[in-house]
């Protein structure tokens, strides 16, 4: 009992070094360009105890991606249950949406090498999916705000807005650091959107 209490936390240390270690390479250098020795020497470990906690590079990638995905979400759905308005709960979002870009970019920056990079450079990772897993909740929001009569628009397209507008400012920030990624930011992106949804639009 005590013996694997004490080699359980080592386990998970080397574990936890490996997933830093590739992570950090992955989202400076790309999948292709990151070599199994790399992170080996840079988690301090060996290959074989790579190969034991991840099997190869590829089951590696794709677990660091499809976690910070399901964390990702959760925050996400967990910022949505707060805000008394549809448009605060947006806010809200898209704030939670920032703040996983300041505190986890390593994760942003691997998302946008890896939608650019060639497929065969990278694991088969249904990328369309996941970036849609946004628009989707965001879209249920809006629809709401729409019930209660404090939008007007057609969901998606409006959801689809706010993920642009979400991910020029999360590049906009990984390439330069500006614009500062706080609530100030998100609830001025939806208020420019849901009022301008609210407004009869004008044709010339």
């Amino acid at each position: 009992m005590r013996l694997g209490t004490k080699i359980a936390p080592r386990q998970d240390s080397t574990k936890e070094a490996i997933r830093n270690a590739a992570v950090a390479l992955f989202a400076d250098k790309g999948f292709a360009a990151t070599s199994t020795r790399e992170i080996c020497q840079r988690a301090g470990i060996t290959k074989p105890a790579l190969y034991y906690h991840f099997g190869n590079k590829e089951q590696l990638y794709e677990e660091l991606i499809l976690d910070a995905f399901n964390e990702y979400q959760k925050e996400l759905r967990r910022a949505s249950r707060h805000g008394r308005t549809p448009r605060e709960k947006l806010t809200e979002v898209l704030s939670a949406m920032f703040y996983y870009a300041r505190h986890r970019h390593h994760y942003w920056r691997m998302g946008f090498r890896m939608v650019l990079a060639p497929e065969k450079e990278s694991p088969a990772i249904n990328y369309v999916a996941m970036s849609q897993a946004d628009e989707k909740l965001l879209a249920e929001i809006v629809r709401e705000g729409i019930r209660q009569g404090e939008m007007k628009g057609r969901p998606e397209f409006i959801a689809g807005a706010i993920v642009g507008m979400a991910i020029s400012s999360v590049l906009g920030y990984l390439l330069t650091g500006k614009p500062p990624l706080d609530k100030s930011l998100a609830r001025n992106i939806i208020n420019l959107l849901t009022e301008g949804c609210c407004r009869k639009a004008t044709y010339r």
